[in-house]
This record gives structure tokens, sequence and C-alpha cells, in this order.
């Protein structure tokens, strides 16, 4: 993490400036000026997943943002269309309080994935978009700016900000768009700036949506192979001196009444390229991995009380099969989305598991899952329902069930997960929630099973 600089908040207050100064003259149509700020009481219990040593925090998680932005500053005509150019610039800081651990496992690798942790504002976005570009029917972005591809299962930057280029417009057929990206990026699990991403997405509309995603990664960071394996191998396994992948992705998105559906299935494909070894390391380690995300939910109306939302979703990512020794069957993008500041999101608030990887359990050099050595894969079926509002507040209540996609002896049960929250809102720019999240533990993460827990109050709000 970043050491505090008392010339980063001085940028912050400088911007705010600039703006408030800036020239009638200048071309801009308009000049945007949005910020939000979130606050969180958090307490979480055995987040090891292991009486004997619990690893238990308490804190206040602080989140803020700040943008700025030019839009609309007219450049020239090309084609008959009028090329404009957006510049904006976004802040963020992340920090905690009232703890001096919050930085261990597993948070460290929530914290490593940000610039900066100690509430210190770190560029989120610097970048100019030109849209209509040279006349044609496309923006392009290029600089420091968010990006997530498609529902976020292979990239997702997750308010961290990546630099690189975007380019997306519409085709002359059936209502297609398309859109293409190149990023140089950090892979926070592994090292230094090493890593560069490249793709493109297609979008075809009819009754629902349909999108075809490609992603490239091109890893050059010498870095653990944990599906490698070889007779004689030496404690520290594999290593690979460079890693390429390639994930193919179809989605598709319906909304028919009162339905609502979205689906995506992927595909890991490509190879790591193995340091030589005497002691008769394989050359190449190739990827052979899948998974797969289904997403419904449905509206109905309750007798006399009103509107309530039911969901259901399942969730699967292909787990790595030990009995192969040059083949990694593990379903694991380096930037899918995992992180909401400094917290885990995705599948249960407590163990907030992705495909690939979970929160809670065994974080050490054995493994990159999160999850016990044994264990590869996770799969994940959740149900949930919110109540019909009343006077403003509304009532989710979710289960969540996990198991390991492979495992090498045992049961596959990684756990089980209650999850409450009453939230209330005031027109979508203030907001209050009160949550618990209740965690029961599977054979397959420690064999003593027992339980934990995660208590949140957040306040939020934005402008």
């Amino acid at each position: 993490m970043s050491r505090p600089s008392v010339l980063r908040p001085a940028i912050l207050a400088g911007l705010l400036a600039c703006s408030l100064a800036w020239p009638a003259g200048a071309g801009a149509a308009s000049l945007d000026i949005s910020g939000s700020y979130r606050a969180r009481v958090l307490a979480y219990s055995n987040l090891n997943l292991d009486a004997a040593i619990p690893n238990s925090h308490n804190f206040l998680s602080n989140d803020a943002r700040l943008g700025l932005a030019a839009r609309r500053i007219y450049l020239d005509t090309w084609r008959g269309e009028e090329m404009t150019m957006d510049v904006a610039v976004g802040l963020r800081a992340l920090g905690v309080a009232g703890s001096t651990a919050v930085f261990q496992a597993p948070f460290d690798r929530v914290a490593d994935h940000y610039p900066n942790t100690t509430f210190v504002p770190f560029l989120e976005k610097a970048a100019l978009e030109l849209r209509s570009f040279f006349g044609l029917p496309m923006d392009v972005t290029m600089g420091r700016q968010n990006y997530r591809l498609s529902s976020g299962l292979l990239l997702d930057d997750d308010g961290a900000g990546l630099t690189g280029v975007t380019a997306r417009g519409r085709l002359p057929w059936w209502g297609m768009s398309m859109e293409g990206f190149f990023f140089s990026a950090r892979n926070s699990q592994v090292g230094p700036n090493n890593l560069t991403l490249y793709g493109a997405s297609i979008a075809i509309p009819g009754e629902g949506t349909w999108q075809f995603n490609q992603l490239f990664e091109d890893d050059r960071q010498n870095q653990l192979q944990y599906a490698c394996s070889f007779p004689g191998m030496p404690n520290t396994g594999c290593r690979a001196y460079r890693t390429t992948r390639m994930f193919p992705s179809v989605r598709y998105q319906l909304h028919f009444g009162p339905i609502v559906f979205d689906g995506e299935a992927a595909f890991q494909l490509g190879k790591a390229r193995i340091v030589p070894d005497p002691a008769g390391a394989p050359k190449r380690v190739t990827f052979d991995g899948n998974a797969q995300v289904m997403r419904a939910k449905w509206k109905q109306r309750l007798y006399r009380t009103g509107e309530g939302i039911a969901r259901m979703t399942v969730a699967r990512g292909s787990g790595d099969n030990p009995g192969t020794t040059d083949i990694d069957e593990a379903f694991f993008p380096s930037m899918g989305h995992r992180f909401d500041g400094l917290e885990r999101s995705g599948f249960g608030d407590f163990f907030g598991a992705s495909p690939y990887d979970a929160f809670g359990g065994n974080y050490s050099t054995t493994t990159a899952n999160g999850l016990n050595r044994l264990a590869s894969g996770i799969v994940a079926v959740g149900a949930g329902y919110t109540f019909p509002s009343y006077k403003g507040f509304a009532l989710d209540v979710d289960y969540w069930l996990f198991q390991a996609d492979r495992i090498v002896q045992g049961k596959r049960t990684l756990g089980g997960e209650w999850d409450f929250k009453l939230r209330y809102n005031v027109r979508d720019i203030f907001s209050m929630s009160a949550s618990a999240a209740l965690f029961g533990v599977g054979t397959a993460s420690h064999q003593a099973l027992g339980r934990a827990r995660k208590y949140a109050f957040e306040v939020f709000g934005k402008f």
C-alpha cells in the first residue's frame, strides 16, 4: 500500500477550484461535478472458518469519490457529424478506522487490488473520450477508466481503474454494436505491472440481447503454477515465466414483463510456459476450464401488501483435477469481479464467492482461491426475496449454498449462508441499511464445522 502524501489531498482541492473557474469560452457544453461517500461499520467473526484461530475484526470503512467532467467540447465536423470530446477526472479514497490489523489476511488481498487504501485519493479515472470519432459511428476513450466486460465474470476493474484504450461503435446490421479494448494492468495476485488485457465484444439485439465476448490475458510475471506437478518437484512447485489465457464467453439477457433473466457461459484456454527444471518439470501447462452463471428475478404482487421481488442464482466454476499433472482445469481469470471497496463482492454477503474464489478460509501460499487446499472451483446456489416496502423500508432475505466443484477427498460442502438486509432509501441519493450474514461452515472448509458472522451498518449519499 502507498504511503500518504501531503500533495494528494491538495490535488482534490485544486481540481475543484479549476472547475469553478472554468472559462465561458472554453467550448464546453457542460461541466459536471459528482461525488459520493459511503461509510460502513463492520464486524466480522471467524474469517478463518476455524474456531481455534477465528481472526475476527471490527472497523469503520470509508469510501469517497469525486468526479469532474467537461462534456461535449466541440472539435470539428467530419462527414457531416460533429466530433466532440469529453474530459473526465475521477478521484477515489478508501480507508479504514478503528483497527490496526484490518489489512491482515484475508483483507490484504482486497487492499492489494487498489493503488492506495490509506484514505488518500488516487486517480480512478483520468481519460478523454472522442465522440463520433472523425465522423464514424464510434466513440473512443483513452486513458485511465472504469471498465467491465459483459457481466464482469471475466473482467472488471472494481473501481480501481484500468489504463488503456476502448472503442465502442454501431454496426450497420440488425442494430448490432461492437466494442474493443486494450489495457495495461496489474495482477495483484502475483506482483507488479505485468498484465496485458485485450479483446472485443459484439452485442446482437433481438427478443433478448446476445453478447459474444473474447478476452485475452498475457501475464509476463514469474509466478507459481498450482496445477503443475512432477516427480521430485520442490516444495515451491512449478514456476511459470509467461502465462497466456483466452476467455471466450456468451451472455444472454431477457426482459419479459415481470421476469428478468441473465446468463453467461465462459471457457478458459491457453498455456503457461514453465521455467526449466532439471528434476523434470513439464515445458508447459495448458488451461481447460469453464464457468456458468445464471440469474433470474421476477416481481409478484402480494395480497394487500404490494409488490415483492423473488430471485434465484446458480453459478459454477470448474475446479482443477488433481489427477492431471500438466493441465489446469480451474477457471480463474486474473481480474474478474471480486471486490467492492475494501470488501468482497460476490455470492453471499459473508463468503463473497465468485465461481473461482471466496473470502473466508485458508489464505496460505498453497492456494489462490481462498478455499481449503484440497478444494477447487465453486458451485453457488442462491434464492431470495425482497418484501414489499413499508414507509420506505425494504427487507431482503437470501439463502446461499456453496459446494466445491472438485475436492481431493471427503464431502464437497463449503458452507451455507443466510443474509438479511433492511434498507431505507430517499430519492436514490441517500440510503441507510443494516445487514447480517450468518455463515455455517461446511466440512470442505473445515472438518470441525462451526459458524462465522458479518454484521454491517451503512450510510451512503451522492450528488
